[in-house]
This record gives C-alpha cells, sequence and structure tokens, in this order.
C-alpha cells in the first residue's frame, strides 16, 4: 500500500461547474494508488471559495485576487494539517501506511485533530448496531468512568500502567470486583475493537498482561413455586396500578423464563392457540441484532399440576391477555422499564410478605431453578434460548438447594 498524496483542486475541475455566483470551492484531492493498480480518492473542503480566473491550476494557487496571500496561507495549512495527520497515524502503527478510506473517515470523525481511545471508545459505541440501546448506554457508562480515570489519552499511551491507573481508580470508588471487571470487560472490548481495525497491534494490547482479582458472582436470588404463589394470591387493594404491572410481568418471567425484553414485547401475536394449549413464539430481542434466534415455548407444559386444570405458564399468560391485550400486535407491557419494574416489584415482595431482594431477572431465575429439577437440560438450555450449556448448569446447580431442603423437612420414622 503506497503513501496518500494530496493536491488542491478547484470546483471548475472536478465538476466542470461552479456555483450560481460564479464562485467554486477549491478542494485538497486526495488520491491513494492501490497494489492492484487501482487508485481511491477522497476529497476534502478547504472553505475557500472563489471564481476560476483567480485560480492557477499550474502552481495550484489564488491569484490576482484581493485576499489571495491569506487564501494562499490558509490552504497551506490545510494541506499542512493532512500530511501531518498521516503520519501520525503512521507513526501509530511503527511505520505501516494506511488506507485513505481510513483515513477519511478516522479524518472526518475527529475534525483532524489526534484520536484518543477514549474519542475512538465513544465513537465506535455510538456506531455499533449489533447492540441494544441498555448495552450501549451502559458501555458508555463505562467510559465516563475511564474518562474521569485516565482523561483522553492517546493510543500509543495506551499501556499495562493505564489500565492499573483505571482500576485502582475503580476501587477507590468501592466498586465491587465483580462490578470492576464488568468495566474492564467493556474497555477490552473496545481494546480488541480498536486492535481489529488497526489502531493497535495485538502484541502491545495492554490486557494481554494485566490480571487483576474478578471476584466472585453473588449466589442468583429465586422463588420456590410456593413464593411464587403467595405473589399470585396476594392482595392486590393496597398496590398502585404500576405496582400491579410489576407484579404481572414479573409472574410472567417465573412462569416462562423470558428474558425482561423479551416479556415487555409480548403481544397477541405471539400466542398461537393449539388443541394441547397455548405455545409461545418470538424472535428474541437480544439476538435481533445479530444472528436471528427463534424462542419457541410450549406453555400449557410449563408447571402443570395434576391436581390443576392447565398449566400455571398458560393460566397466567391466559390472565395478561384478558387484562392487557387491546391489538393483535400492541405489546401487552408496553412502555414498561426495567428500573421502574424492579423499584415496584420490592414494594410488590413486601407486601406478599417475602423477605428477599427481588427483580425482574429473579423472576427468569425462579424459572430456570424450578424448572431444573424436572426437565432434561438439554430441554431447559432450549426455553432459556442460552447458547452454551454452560449457563444453564448454573440452575441447575441452583435447583440442589431446592432438593436439599425438601430433604431437609423430611422426619424419617422408625
Amino acid at each position: 500500500m503506497k503513501i496518500i498524496a494530496f493536491r488542491l483542486m478547484h470546483s471548475s475541475e472536478r465538476k466542470k461547474r461552479v456555483n450560481k455566483d460564479g464562485t467554486g470551492i477549491i478542494w485538497v484531492y486526495a488520491y491513494q494508488r492501490g497494489t492492484n493498480r487501482k487508485t481511491q480518492q477522497k476529497y476534502f473542503s478547504t472553505g475557500v471559495r472563489v471564481k476560476p480566473e483567480y485560480w492557477n491550476k499550474k502552481s495550484c494557487q489564488v491569484i490576482k485576487h484581493p485576499n489571495a496571500l491569506a487564501y494562499n496561507s490558509l490552504l497551506s495549512r490545510k494541506m499542512a494539517a493532512l500530511m501531518e495527520y498521516q503520519i501520525d497515524m503512521i507513526n501509530e502503527r511503527r511505520g505501516e501506511h494506511i488506507s485513505l478510506n481510513e483515513f477519511y473517515e478516522r479524518f472526518t470523525a475527529t475534525g483532524g485533530k489526534e484520536l484518543s481511545f477514549a474519542a475512538f471508545y465513544q465513537m465506535i459505541a455510538e456506531q455499533r448496531r449489533e447492540i441494544s440501546e441498555s448495552t450501549r448506554q451502559t458501555q458508555l457508562n463505562t467510559l465516563n468512568h475511564w474518562r474521569t480515570a485516565v482523561g483522553e489519552i492517546p493510543f500509543r499511551e495506551l499501556n499495562y500502567d493505564t489500565l492499573d491507573a483505571f482500576h485502582q481508580y475503580l476501587l477507590g470508588e468501592e466498586k465491587e470486583l465483580t462490578t470492576i471487571d464488568k468495566y474492564h470487560r467493556h474497555v477490552k472490548t473496545y481494546i480488541n475493537l480498536a486492535v481489529n481495525k488497526g489502531f493497535i497491534k495485538s502484541e502491545l494490547n495492554p490486557y494481554n498482561n494485566f490480571k487483576y482479582d474478578k471476584g466472585k458472582s453473588r449466589p442468583k436470588g429465586f422463588l420456590r413455586l410456593e413464593e411464587l404463589e403467595l405473589i399470585e394470591s396476594m392482595d392486590i387493594k393496597s398496590l398502585s396500578s404500576e405496582q400491579v404491572k410489576a407484579r404481572d410481568i414479573f409472574l410472567m418471567m417465573a412462569f416462562t423464563g423470558l428474558r425482561f425484553s423479551d416479556a415487555v414485547c409480548i403481544s397477541p401475536q405471539n400466542i398461537t392457540k393449539t388443541r394441547k394449549g397455548y405455545h409461545y413464539s418470538a424472535l428474541m430481542v437480544k439476538n435481533r441484532r445479530r444472528a436471528k434466534k427463534e424462542i419457541n415455548l410450549p406453555l400449557y407444559t410449563f408447571f402443570y399440576f395434576v391436581d390443576e386444570e392447565e398449566s400455571r405458564a398458560q393460566r397466567w399468560m391466559k390472565y395478561c391477555l384478558e387484562k392487557y391485550a387491546s391489538r393483535p400486535r400492541t405489546a401487552l407491557f408496553e412502555g414498561l422499564s426495567n428500573t421502574v419494574v424492579n423499584e415496584n416489584i420490592k414494594v410488590v415482595a413486601r407486601v406478599a410478605g417475602l423477605d428477599k431482594h427481588l427483580t425482574c431477572h429473579v423472576g427468569r431465575h425462579s424459572f430456570g431453578t424450578n424448572m431444573a429439577v424436572k426437565v432434561p437440560i438439554p430441554s431447559l438450555q432450549g426455553y432459556m434460548g442460552h447458547s452454551k450449556i454452560e449457563t444453564t448448569m448454573q440452575y441447575v446447580n441452583m435447583s440442589k438447594k431446592i432438593q436439599d431442603d425438601v430433604m431437609e423437612r423430611i422426619r424419617w420414622e422408625k
């Protein structure tokens, strides 16, 4: 790959036309010849406008114009800035040339300023289409901590000491080790993206040698079926409409295993009534931006007790459909946010007489843990939409606590 070349060009040369007042912009024409003999071309506006008669194509200068001296000085600075930017990028890559397309994208994004890792992080985070908006905001929150800790450092200063400074800042903020690990994973993601895009050599990735204590995750909270019954049968007269809705979607997740992002999108069109009972099917929201992954749930089989007319999952789905359904494509819980539900479900737990810390995800954990007692692991993996069997095994391990508690309540007779 050859070096990028620059020269000045008037609009009359580029487009063979000028503006209504007879003036045209002077452009910096950038071109690069590749190994396949094809030439890449890009144009950078200088902001200078003059009529064609004031432009000397051979010397690439403004002539016979009252502001010729000022204009030529400005054009020289524009050219110098582009060439200097290219040199900086080549130095970043230890002498390796960059493509014109990459140069153009980066120069345009930064306005010709040196690109810091933080600026790169923000630029890429805002461009990524494969992540959800909530994930984007979480990753940008990590970026705010990064900027507070180390500032706008350039790529060449990104090293072990930088990561250690970030780590010490997080420890000083009294963050839990698992939370600190989450922040590091976010930063590591964007460093890996920088490596893929050529901003950092893979062998110079600062995380190659940086080790830290990741801590141990807290055990996942869950409710047993008898505790879910307390919430289902509770007196809701003292609850607000928002708290009732929080209870309803929480139980929906507990009986179906859906993530909040999927549960909040349930609409009548996702439910099919067959001879056997209710089925749920939809594309998982989490995977909608990547490989499309469909989840299918035979609701009529989930928590079907012999002394009951229908399964609890089907019974609760029918209850929510009757209560909230308006149009086939309108979500039953439209407008609910994870944060608001988490706040309200704590009140629900207290009124129901449960001394447990409830969140939306506890509903999903409850489904996985209670089902793991009876359902084969591969089936549970499919119902919960897990890509890895190791994730499903967490619920199998949690279900052992239910089994142990049952054994502890048995009193053997002689």
